[in-house]
């Protein structure tokens, strides 16, 4: 059974050290969909075709973090007042370079949490895809490293473990990349940080006009193309 939703507290930024303080839990909450954030939702894409949950919830948002041979069954379901988003990650996610998929995620929650949408971010089964971007999310928003985001996560769904061999690697390797991008941030002159945030917001403008090309392109989805450009 789905309990009712009560929306946590932000983590402050910075954060540390994270100590895990497990919920209480049952097997079956794996089943279930857990708050992280206000209006941010991970669990398993079962979810999605649970209506009870989707309107007690009041999701109008949902991030599907699939590989490719999971197509056939995480896919799209038209849901009235509901916007879909399907992202194809690496099935092999050691060989592959998955930090531009997480700054993708992390721009769409971006724009979803700016516009007060409540998002369900999933997966086949809530464990391992959704945490790990969620714990991307943390650490590029709140300044996390990466083991007190897996333990932020982990505190409100715990049966969320990024594969160790998998996306645990590559979020220690995202906390590198974090960090530089911090210390960057830090050096920049007010004038700087003005030109860059312009130079993004530009970008992003024309990814918009490119999407109004495309009739099946969706709106919050233009973000996601400005991000994987400053990713490269």
């Amino acid at each position: 059974m789905q309990h009712p939703i009560q929306w946590p507290a932000e983590p402050p930024v910075g954060m540390n050290p994270i100590y895990l303080c497990p919920p209480a839990w049952s097997h079956d909450d794996r089943y279930n969909g857990q708050a992280i954030l206000p209006h941010v939702i991970i669990g398993p894409y079962r979810l999605v075709r649970n209506q009870d949950f989707m309107l007690q919830a009041q999701v109008t948002y949902v991030i599907c973090i699939r590989d490719p041979s999971e197509r056939m069954f995480l896919r799209e379901i038209p849901l009235p007042n509901v916007e879909f988003c399907c992202l194809d990650v690496p099935a092999d996610v050691n060989k592959s370079n998955i930090i531009p998929h997480f700054n993708q995620v992390n721009e769409l929650l971006r724009q979803a949490i700016g516009h007060g949408r409540t998002t369900l971010l999933c997966c086949s089964d809530g464990i391992d895809k959704s945490a790990s971007f969620m714990s991307a999310f943390l650490m590029s928003t709140y300044e996390l490293s990466a083991l007190n985001a897996i333990t932020f996560v982990q505190n409100r769904r715990y049966c969320a473990t990024p594969s160790p061999q998998g996306y645990r690697i590559k979020l220690l390797e995202y906390e590198l990349l974090c960090a530089a991008q911090k210390s960057v941030a830090a050096n920049m002159s007010p004038g700087e940080a003005k030109c860059s945030r312009r130079r993004e917001d530009d970008e992003a403008s024309e990814d918009m006009a490119d999407s109004m090309l495309d009739p099946g392109a969706r709106p919050i989805a233009a973000a996601a193309s400005a991000s994987n450009k400053r990713a490269r």
